[in-house]
């Protein structure tokens, strides 16, 4: 587990990420223990996942008992978690960027902790608007992550523009494919 300072630090380098700062990557421990301590990240996310889990199904109904829905949700933000990082050794092997693998994994788990504190702040807004505008403003927050998304991974991976679109499609590709499953587990019950 990370400590506070190394905590504060890789959050610092995951802003200077949204900012462009050319010296961000430098805030991150890119180490292999730094690599398996950036997935504390998924515990400071876990609350948004919570609250925006309720926030549907406070909307929506839940589609199955409370317990199953705890149950298939949990195993599916751990899955969620792990899918990407194994789908980008794959990717980083394709494109010859074996070497930046550690930087991309730190570097867009750390960023995680921004893009879901920024979306989750776009829904808390668009509660008190009007269907049309908190339409637009989550809309238009989900596109300001894809692209903090891509500016990680292109500052992480050291790379062009397309190869990072790439890594961020296949991110927003398999999380597309683990909400399928999980929607096909829960919908079915």
């Amino acid at each position: 587990m990370p400590g506070r300072e190394e905590i504060a630090r890789a959050l610092t380098g995951a802003w200077l990420l949204w900012r462009g700062d050319p010296t961000a990557m430098r805030w991150f421990d890119l180490t292999v223990e730094g690599f398996w301590r950036s997935f504390f990240a998924a515990v400071l996310v876990a609350p948004f996942y919570v609250f925006m889990l309720t926030t549907d199904y406070l909307e929506n109904g839940l589609p199955a008992p409370f317990a199953l829905v705890v149950l298939v949700r949990g195993i599916a933000y751990v899955v969620d978690w792990a899918a990407f990082p194994l789908v980008a050794i794959l990717l980083v092997r394709l494109f010859g960027l074996e070497h930046r693998y550690v930087a991309l994994i730190v570097a867009d788990n750390w960023a995680s902790v921004l893009q879901a504190a920024a979306l989750t702040t776009a829904v808390v807004v668009s509660l008190a608007l009007p269907m049309a505008v908190a339409a637009l403003i989550v809309l238009g927050t989900f596109v300001t992550v894809v692209f903090y998304q891509w500016l990680v991974a292109r500052q992480a991976l050291e790379t062009t523009g397309g190869i990072a679109g790439g890594f961020v499609a296949a991110d927003l590709l398999t999380g597309i494919l683990v909400d399928r499953v999980v929607s096909s587990l829960l919908y079915a019950s």
